[in-house]
């Protein structure tokens, strides 16, 4: 998400699809208990979840592999900013619905971490 719009990564096309035009910054933070980083940055990534796939092979197991992998790409980005010269923050105080509804995700997706990225202020 950035002040541009909303986008969907597409893991099988390697790109993104834009899903609106909005700026959803500022909703974004109030679903993100208020804080402002998250409006003020200028790009966020949401990462979401269909636990199904995972647990549909894994049972209950299968979320934990979900988290893990999440955790995973996001120290990559977190690597990625650091070598570009940004600064990034993890965020995980969010409502769960809230973000649902900002982002209008469908049921079978949750969100269950963000990544903030943008210039350190000094």
């Amino acid at each position: 998400m950035t002040g541009d719009g909303f986008f969907q990564y597409l893991p099988a096309k390697h790109a993104l699809e834009k899903l609106t035009d909005e700026d959803l910054r500022a909703p974004l933070a109030s679903a993100a208990w208020g804080q402002e980083f998250v409006e003020a940055a200028p790009l966020t990534l949401v990462f979401t979840a269909k636990f199904s796939k995972t647990t549909n092979r894994y049972g209950q197991r299968g979320v934990r592999y979900v988290y893990m992998e999440a955790g995973h790409a996001a120290q990559n980005v977190h690597l990625q900013a650091e070598a570009l010269g940004l600064g990034s923050v993890a965020v995980g105080a969010f409502d769960d619905a809230s973000v649902s509804n900002v982002l209008s995700l469908p049921d079978h997706l949750e969100p269950i971490y963000m990544v903030v990225v943008g210039y350190c202020r000094s």
